[in-house]
């Protein structure tokens, strides 16, 4: 029995493939097309998963789909006749029209793509947001809270996770969307809206909330005591591409040329929408778990990929528990849609996540291929301990390595298979990574890979941090060389390595352990120049030589500069 979650209206397109067991494959269309936030209909991807599982599209028995075309097309239709009554210009409807008349299109070809399966199975956005959330979480009983920009013309919904069901508590509707809230900030700092949250996420980390006064007369909250948006605040044009209206930037007291010029000013808005963003969040989840008597939360949707909020919720609200689906994002809806179409085929939706490799994997023969045909030499250690040695050493000597192995992340976060790997006892580490290798921003910080049996000796971190979706905090007894990568009182970026879910990450981590302070390494994606995340060998390869990385483990084989 196999059911196909496809993500194909809107961006972020994936696949996820489960069967009665468990999660069978999952991938990204971005990583097989190599264009980030690639949207549309996720050929590669569905491919990708079903060769995988040896199966065809006629094998599957449900396609399920997160999301409902006539149900958002009407609530579209909707917003647009209210929005026509205080002003709004022709752009709008005709944005919405060609949205629609693309939709239909798309759902056309999935019909003539994947119409031998079994049937086909709309599903409500947000309600795949919570499905992913609550029955990848081990709770029986759970509130479960979404919040994205835009799904199905709905910014959040607030759920009740009993047993195998859920039940729709109060459903958010767009325009009072948070989500649209915090991308016009990025968009005011410079950055790209729906590409470049997380820089604002983490520059706010250097600023003051010296604006948060401001930013908290955007919304309102009405008598269900859930936020409103006030539509003083919204410009013009079509939705995902207005900015923020003048009234904001008066009220802020700034011009857009300070916003622009001026680096602490941008550092302090950031710190200023997300303290508010938390505020908002926290009150909407303390008002529901009071009312629901409920001690568990499980969250899902783009605003959970903010790890500030998820640590906000994990230590400020008065949850015992707190679940990230960690694919938050749209690329996580299908997860949620192939799992509600397996509960509609009898069986249970309830599915552990004890790791997040479902990509695609390669032999050693086909590495050894791809090396062959790009005339490089390279290293067969005799033994995986041998292997794990050499690599170690590199490390050791202040060297950063590519780590190649199994299957690729679903996420966007590397989480020990494709990752750029590096010591944090090197004193150049910042410099040679951000600056050399990433070409990023200096803000941007690291995230510290640890076996997850050392991970309480050294930080303060939950469950999340297996999947790095939340952050965590330095202890006395991490070593003193650590400290300087904290920020906001000891606060780092943890990713706990767990031996059954990664044993050979967690072999290497043990092995550097041996030679340093600690077995302790910096992890960020095996990724360059903002493209998605590396999948194969060959796109290994070729980051590998366009970048100032020393050293590649690729499967058993070792390249070195």
């Amino acid at each position: 029995m196999l059911t196909l979650g496809i993500g194909a209206f809107g961006r972020d397109s994936s696949v996820v493939l489960v069967n009665e067991n468990s999660i069978v494959a999952a991938i990204e269309e971005e990583k097989l097309s190599r264009s980030g936030g690639t949207g549309g209909i996720p050929r590669l991807a569905a491919a990708r998963c079903l060769e995988q599982a040896n199966a065809k599209i006629q094998d599957v028995r449900i396609a399920a789909f997160p999301f409902r075309p006539g149900i958002s097309a009407l609530r579209e239709s909707g917003f647009r006749f209210r929005q026509s009554f205080s002003g709004a210009g022709p752009s709008s409807w005709i944005h919405s029209l060609g949205q629609t008349f693309r939709q239909a299109g798309q759902l056309r070809q999935m019909r003539q793509l994947y119409g031998a399966c079994g049937s086909f199975l709309f599903l409500e956005h947000h309600l795949c947001h919570a499905a992913s959330a609550y029955y990848t979480s081990p709770f029986e009983r759970a509130l479960v809270l979404t919040l994205d920009e835009r799904g199905d013309m709905r910014s959040g919904s607030l759920y009740l996770g009993e047993g195998d069901e859920l039940r729709l508590l109060q459903p958010l509707p767009f325009p009072n969307s948070l989500g649209w809230f915090f991308s016009r900030v990025t968009r005011l700092l410079g950055f790209r809206p729906h590409r470049d949250e997380h820089k604002v996420q983490w520059l706010s980390k250097d600023g003051q909330p010296n604006f948060v006064s401001a930013f908290r007369k955007v919304f309102r909250w009405n008598s269900g005591g859930l936020p409103v948006l006030n539509r003083r605040y919204f410009g013009s044009g079509a939705d995902e591409d207005a900015a923020f209206s003048d009234a904001v930037l008066r009220d802020l007291g700034l011009d857009r040329s300070v916003v622009a010029s001026d680096a602490q000013v941008r550092a302090s808005l950031a710190r200023s929408v997300r303290d508010v963003l938390e505020e908002i969040v926290l009150a909407i989840a303390e008002r529901y778990r009071k009312r629901h008597s409920v001690d568990s939360l499980g969250v899902a949707g783009g605003l959970f990929l903010n790890v500030f909020l998820v640590r906000a919720l994990e230590t400020r609200s008065g949850f015992r528990q707190v679940h990230v689906q960690p694919a938050a994002g749209n690329s996580g809806t299908p997860l949620g849609a192939a799992l509600l179409a397996r509960k509609k085929l009898g069986y249970r939706a309830r599915q552990p996540l004890p790791h997040l490799y479902l990509g695609p994997a390669f032999s050693s023969s086909e590495i050894k291929a791809v090396l062959d045909n790009c005339k490089i030499i390279y290293k067969y250690p005799a033994s995986e301990e041998q292997l794990y040695a050499e690599a170690a050493n590199v490390l050791s000597r202040d060297k950063i390595v590519a780590w190649f192995q199994g299957r690729t992340e679903f996420g966007h976060r590397a989480l020990g298979n494709r990752s750029i790997l590096a010591s944090p006892f090197s004193e150049y580490v910042i410099e040679n990574v951000n600056h050399y290798i990433k070409h990023r921003e200096d803000f941007h910080p690291f995230a510290f890979s640890v076996p997850a049996e050392t991970a309480p000796r050294l930080f303060d971190c939950s469950p999340n941090c297996r999947f790095m979706a939340a952050l965590g905090k330095l202890k006395p007894e991490a070593p003193p060389e650590l400290q300087r990568f904290s920020f906001e009182g000891s606060q780092v970026r943890v990713h706990a390595v767990e031996r059954e879910a990664n044993p050979r990450f967690w072999r290497l981590l043990h092995k550097f352990g041996e030679r340093a302070p600690a077995p302790v390494l910096f992890n960020t994606s095996f990724n360059l120049f903002g493209e998605p995340l590396v999948s194969d060998p060959r796109e290994a390869i070729r980051s590998f030589y366009c970048a100032g990385i020393d050293a590649l483990v690729i499967g058993d084989f070792l390249v070195i500069k």
